[in-house]
C-alpha cells in the first residue's frame, strides 16, 4: 500500500454533512433516424433512461463512493422527480433521512435527450425561489441537530433557494461554536465570507467576477496566479481552489506558495459532475489533515477519473487507489517562471498598479542574511522577482566547487519564501536581459555593491526604474559558511556509530 492509499483509508472514519441544492440528473437515450414533420428537428426513439443524483446530491454520492458517511440536508418536492432522486441516492448508499419533502416545492430536475452519444436537448424543471419560512425553520433545526455529529461540512449552493441568508447565518454561528472543516462551492462566494470557510472552490467565471476582471480564453493561469491574496481576503477562506477548466486549478493558501494543478483537456460533455468530485475529495482530504500538496494530487486524480466517464459520474475509493499508484506529480510551483511567462505574468501586476522589485544573485546556501535581505527588498514594493544564476554562471563567478546546491534546488527553496513572489533563472553573468524583460520599478542589490560598481544601474534608470542599495548584513556570507564546513575535521569511520 502506498502513502496515498493510506490517506484514502482514513476517509472511512469520517462523517460529512452536505447542505445545498439537490437535483435529479436524467439522461433519456435512443436513436434518431428521421426528422419530425412538424419542424426540422430529429425524432428520438427513447429506449433507455438513467437517473443520477445531481448538485448537492451528487456531492453526497461522491462522499459515499470515496468511503465516508454522508448526511444530506436539503428540500425536495413531493413529486415523481423527488421519488426518482431518492431512489438514485439509495442506489449509491446515500440515505435520504434528512431530506425534507414539501408539496409546495418542485424537485429540481435536469433532463437530457441523447442520441448516438450526442446531446440534443436539455430541459429543466423545479422550484428555484427561496424556500418558505416554515421550510427554512425545519432545515435550520435539522442543521443544528446534525452539525455536532460531523467531521466536515460541504456547502453546494447553486442559488436555487436552499441556502437562504438565515441558513448561512446559522452555519456561521455553528462554525464559531464548533469549528469544522467547511468547504464551500457557491456561485455567490461573497455571501459566505462571514462563515470563514476552510476552503472555497470558485470556477473561472466566479473567480473573475470576484476580482472584477475581464474573461479570457487562454493564459488564465497567468491572469489569476497573482491574485491569491485578494481571493483569500474576498472569500474569508484559508484556501481558495480556483478551477480554470482545461488549464487546471490553482490552490491558494494563506502564507504559502500557490499550487497549480495541471489538467488533461476533455470534451465538455464529460465534465458534468467533475466540480462535485473536486470539492468532495478536497473536503475529505482536509478533514483527514492531509498536507495540501497531497490533497491537491488526490483531488486532481479523482477529477480526472470522473471526466473520463460519460454522464454525471462519481469516483470510488478503489478507482482512486488504483489510479494514484500510477500517477505522476501534478502540482507545479508557479512561482518559478521562465522567460516566456514573465512578461504576461507581470503585466497583470502592472495593470493593478503594483510596483515590481527585482534583485538577482547565486543564493547558493540560503542563510539568515539572504532572508533578511529579501524581506527588505520586498518591502520596497509590491511584487518581488528574484533572478537566479544558472549552475554554469555560478561556476564562472565563484570558481570550481560552486554551486553547492543545483539550480533546481535553489529555485525551489527561494520560491518557498513568503517574501518572494517569483523566481526566474538566467545563464548570463549579468542580468541585463532579465532587466530589459522585467523593466522593474526598483532594482535592489546588497551593501557590498555601490551605484558606481553596478553595470546594470544605468539600464535600470533608462527603463524608468530606481536603484536601491540595501545595508550589508554583517557576519553573513555563503563563502564563509562553506569555508567553515570545509575546515571541520572529518570524523573517523570508527566513531560514526558510537
Amino acid at each position: 500500500m502506498n502513502d496515498l492509499s493510506s490517506w484514502i483509508d482514513r476517509w472511512s472514519s469520517l462523517t460529512v454533512l452536505v447542505v445545498g441544492d439537490v437535483m435529479l440528473d436524467a439522461y433519456l437515450s435512443g436513436e434518431a433516424n428521421r426528422l419530425c414533420q412538424e419542424a426540422p428537428v430529429p425524432v428520438v426513439a427513447i429506449d433507455q433512461r438513467q437517473d443520477f443524483p445531481g448538485g448537492a446530491a451528487n456531492v453526497a454520492a461522491n462522499v459515499a463512493a470515496l468511503g465516508a458517511r454522508p448526511i444530506l440536508l436539503s428540500v425536495i418536492g413531493q413529486d415523481a422527480e423527488g421519488d426518482r432522486l431518492v431512489n438514485s441516492l439509495g442506489a449509491r448508499s446515500v440515505e435520504a433521512d434528512y431530506l425534507i419533502a414539501s408539496p409546495d416545492r418542485g424537485t429540481l430536475a435536469k433532463q437530457r435527450v441523447v442520441a448516438q452519444d450526442q446531446l440534443l436537448l436539455r430541459f429543466d424543471q423545479g422550484s428555484t425561489a427561496a424556500i418558505s419560512a416554515e421550510l427554512e425553520t425545519q432545515l435550520i433545526d435539522r442543521l443544528t441537530q446534525v452539525f455536532p455529529q460531523v467531521d466536515a461540512v460541504i456547502i453546494s449552493d447553486y442559488g436555487y433557494g436552499i441556502l437562504t441568508p438565515k441558513v448561512i447565518e446559522t452555519i456561521a454561528e455553528l462554525q464559531t461554536q464548533q469549528n469544522r472543516i467547511l468547504v464551500v462551492d457557491s456561485k455567490q462566494l461573497a455571501n459566505y465570507q462571514r462563515v470563514q470557510p476552510t476552503a472555497v472552490k470558485p470556477n473561472y467565471g466566479e473567480t473573475i467576477r470576484l476580482l472584477d476582471l475581464s474573461g479570457q480564453k487562454i493564459d488564465r493561469v497567468s491572469q489569476i496566479m497573482p491574485c491569491g491574496d485578494r481571493l483569500l481576503k474576498l472569500t474569508g477562506a484559508k484556501i481558495v481552489a480556483a478551477t480554470l477548466d482545461s488549464e487546471g486549478a490553482i490552490l491558494f493558501q494563506v502564507n504559502q506558495p500557490p499550487l497549480h494543478i495541471l489538467a488533461q483537456p476533455v470534451p465538455a460533455n464529460q465534465t458534468s459532475g467533475a466540480g462535485d468530485t473536486f470539492i468532495t475529495t478536497l473536503a475529505l482530504s482536509l478533514a483527514a489533515e492531509m498536507p495540501l500538496p497531497i490533497a491537491a494530487q488526490l483531488t486532481h486524480t479523482a477529477t480526472q477519473i470522473v471526466t473520463q466517464q460519460p454522464g454525471t459520474s462519481i469516483c470510488t475509493a478503489n478507482q482512486l487507489r488504483q489510479q494514484s499508484q500510477a500517477e505522476k506529480p501534478i502540482v507545479s510551483n508557479k512561482r518559478i517562471l521562465d522567460r516566456s511567462q514573465i512578461d504576461r505574468c507581470l503585466e497583470v501586476h502592472r495593470t493593478a498598479g503594483q510596483r515590481i522589485v527585482f534583485t538577482n544573485g547565486c543564493f547558493d546556501l540560503l542563510h539568515p542574511g539572504h532572508v533578511t535581505y529579501l524581506q527588505q527588498a520586498k518591502a520596497l514594493g509590491d511584487v518581488l522577482v528574484v533572478g537566479v544564476n544558472s549552475d554554469e554562471s555560478v561556476r564562472q563567478l565563484k570558481g570550481m566547487g560552486r554551486p553547492v546546491n543545483s539550480l533546481d534546488d535553489r529555485l525551489t527553496v527561494l520560491a518557498a519564501l513568503e517574501s518572494v513572489n517569483y523566481v526566474i533563472p538566467f545563464s548570463e553573468l549579468t542580468p541585463h536581459h532579465l532587466i530589459e524583460l522585467i523593466r522593474p520599478d526598483i532594482f535592489v542589490k546588497g551593501g557590498d555593491y555601490t551605484r558606481e560598481t553596478l553595470p546594470e544601474a544605468s539600464l535600470v534608470e533608462q527603463l524608468g526604474g530606481e536603484v536601491y542599495i540595501l545595508p550589508f548584513v554583517d557576519d553573513r556570507s555563503t563563502t564563509r559558511i562553506i569555508n567553515q564546513i570545509r575546515s571541520v575535521s572529518p570524523i573517523p569511520p570508527s566513531q560514526l556509530y558510537c
